[in-house]
């Protein structure tokens, strides 16, 4: 007998068939056709439940070379009604994942300079939060704020004495070398905590000698520093962390 005939009667019989014969008819055709519509509308349903749940970032710190201590939780939320930031409708982010070592050269060093990178890059990091050694390179790429230009007057007359600078002589110098393909030059990095012996010193960061967030991230480095990302997207909330982190610092 022909296919189509075969099938014509197939169908007849299935018009007169009872329930449960038209329901495993279905099944045997199309159970496949049912199976990836099924599939395909639940990551549909999936997706647009985490866009609509999703909550907007109000701040977002880098703890790089940072272990996140028990009492972080409570330091966090802490920040987070200090700065009066309602946590059920937005998110504080501390990234305590990224770790470099001093030659970078290890696999887990390669993997957090490029998400760092990633990160820097896309705007959507406030802070980094480091020991001297994890921020040294980013800062003398004119990678963060010149805190005179960032800082409120209050602020610059408060955390002067706790400035990180870097000497954009020497960044000049680096650059140009870079330019001339000078693989022979090596930048020579004056102390950033004396910005006397520099022939232009810039403050991109704070030294957070005496604050609170040892009880909360350890670092590797007796010395931690805080610098502010030109591209951040939280100001404010920015400016809000900085009174936060050294309220327990002298002033």
């Amino acid at each position: 007998m022909p296919v189509m005939d075969e099938f014509r009667e197939e169908r007849q019989a299935l018009r007169n068939g009872t329930l449960k014969e038209k329901i495993s008819y279905f099944f045997y055709y199309y159970k496949w056709h049912l199976i990836v519509t099924i599939a395909v509308l639940a990551m549909v349903i999936s997706f647009v439940t985490q866009l609509l749940n999703r909550k907007e970032i109000a701040f977002y710190a880098c703890m790089l070379n940072s272990v996140e201590l028990d009492a972080a939780a409570d330091y966090n939320q802490g920040f987070a009604e200090y700065a009066g930031i309602d946590t059920g409708t937005c998110d504080i982010l501390f990234d305590s994942s990224l770790y470099l070592t001093s030659d970078g050269l290890d696999e887990s060093s390669v993997a957090s300079t490029q998400k760092l990178m990633v990160y820097i890059a896309a705007g959507e990091l406030d802070v980094i939060v480091s020991d001297p050694d994890g921020i040294q390179n980013y800062a003398n790429n004119e990678t963060f704020y010149d805190l005179r230009e960032f800082l409120t007057p209050e602020q610059l007359e408060a955390y002067q004495d706790h400035f990180y600078y870097i000497d954009m002589a020497v960044v000049e110098e680096k650059d140009a070398a870079l330019d001339a393909m000078d693989n022979s030059y090596v930048p020579h990095y004056p102390d950033p905590r004396h910005p006397e012996a520099m022939h232009d010193p810039r403050p991109v960061g704070l030294y957070l000698d005496g604050s609170n967030i040892r009880e909360s991230y350890h670092f590797k480095d007796e010395d931690v520093v805080l610098c502010v990302l030109l591209n951040g997207q939280h100001p404010e909330h920015t400016r809000k962390y900085i009174d936060y982190v050294m309220q327990a610092a002298p002033h």
